[in-house]
This record gives C-alpha cells, sequence and structure tokens, in this order.
C-alpha cells in the first residue's frame, strides 16, 4: 500500500510551516545550517565558527572577505539550498528515504564537532538528532518516509522565502532611503537584484524538480 500524499500537498504543507513562527525558527535551522557549512568550506577555514540564532535566520561565521568575494560566497551558500533540494528530490523519486535522513544526521554532527560553538545551536542540533534516529532505531518506515519528505519540500520552500525576503529587504530600505538621493537609492539596485537572481533560481529549481524529477507536470 502507498502511504506517500501527493508531492503538491507536501510543499503545501511546508509552505505553511515556514508561516509558524516556533515550527518555522525549529526547521529553518536546516537552511541556515546548511547555508553557514557551504560558506565556511569555500572558504577553506576549518577554524571558522556557526552560531545559530533562535529565529532560524541567516547569520555570519568569523570568517575575513572582502565585499566582492563575501557576496560571491554568500550567493554560493543559497544556491547550494537549490542544489541539496534538487539532490534530495532525486533521492526521493528512487525512495532511498532513509539515506535523506542519514544525511541530515551526518550533517548535523559533522557540525556539531567541527563549527556550531553556542549553546542554543549544539541543544537544537542534538534534538534534531534525536528526532530523525528514532523512527530509524524504531523502523518506522512510513515516518521515516514522512519525514524524509517533508523536510525536502520545507528545504526547498525555504529557499523560495529567502528570495523573497531578500527583495522584501531591499524594497523596505528604498523606502527608507526615498528622501535621501539618487545616488542612495542607486545603490540598493544590486540588492535587489540579488533578490530577484535568488528568487527566480529558487522557483526554476521548485520547476526543474516538479517537472524533470518526480515528472508531474
Amino acid at each position: 500500500m502507498n502511504h506517500t500524499l501527493p508531492i503538491p500537498i507536501y510543499l503545501f504543507i511546508a509552505l505553511i510551516a515556514t508561516q509558524i513562527p516556533y515550527i518555522r525558527a525549529y526547521f529553518s535551522l536546516c537552511n541556515t545550517l546548511l547555508h553557514e557549512v557551504i560558506i565556511v568550506i569555500l572558504e577553506g577555514r576549518t577554524a571558522s565558527k556557526i552560531y545559530l540564532p533562535n529565529d532560524g535566520s541567516r547569520v555570519r561565521t568569523n570568517a575575513e572577505n572582502s565585499s566582492f568575494k563575501h557576496s560571491l560566497i554568500t550567493y554560493a551558500g543559497y544556491t547550494g539550498q537549490s542544489l541539496a533540494a534538487i539532490g534530495l528530490f532525486y533521492f526521493i523519486s528512487n525512495q532511498n528515504y532513509y539515506f535523506i535522513l542519514y544525511l541530515f544526521i551526518a550533517l548535523m554532527i559533522i557540525a556539531v564537532l567541527l563549527w556550531i560553538r553556542n549553546v542554543l545551536g549544539i541543544i537544537w542540533a542534538l534534538s534534531f538528532v534525536v528526532l530523525l534516529a528514532l523512527p530509524i532505531h524504531f523502523q518506522y518506515h512510513i515516518a521515516i518516509m514522512h519525514i524524509s519528505i517533508f523536510l525536502s519540500s520545507f528545504l526547498l520552500m525555504k529557499s523560495i522565502m529567502n528570495g523573497l525576503q531578500v527583495c522584501r529587504q531591499s524594497l523596505w530600505e528604498r523606502k527608507k532611503t526615498a528622501g535621501s538621493g539618487f545616488l542612495v537609492g542607486l545603490k540598493l539596485i544590486p540588492v535587489m537584484t540579488f533578490g530577484l537572481i535568488l528568487l527566480g533560481q529558487s522557483l526554476y529549481t521548485g520547476y526543474f524538480i516538479i517537472n524533470h524529477i518526480l515528472h508531474l507536470l
């Protein structure tokens, strides 16, 4: 018997979850951690530290970069989230649900050992490991399937929301500087462009997953 729900329902549930404060904060830390780990790896600084905030927002590591280089690495971090979503849905299409949970568990453990330094971040990561390890330990296959699809859907929906958030923040900054002159407002164009690129990229990622991996279109 097939216990899976149609993928659009999982995506809708994930979208709702991104709007519920405590649930959003808890699961958004997966995106935040993945983003920061990608940045640390690209920077090549093994001594970098990651501090995970309680609201799931993105944080900076203690690495020092030029603004241009850091912008490129930051963009790569967001792109990594989209690529990770594609990979996760590829595993879903092949019903490799266990492997998805093992990947998340490995990410949490490695991050705790090497990079996460604040107490809240460590507690969150360990709690997430327990959350994923319990259904594996008890061989609760249905729970493993639903959790893996939900986490993949949340990662995708959150990447789309990140693009929207960057666009919204740039618009808000433009309103605050509306009376400061043309040149000041012009500085916000790269930020808006960055947000639109992220949004378009994440939307295309969703289309690619639905059309080319899940073949739902």
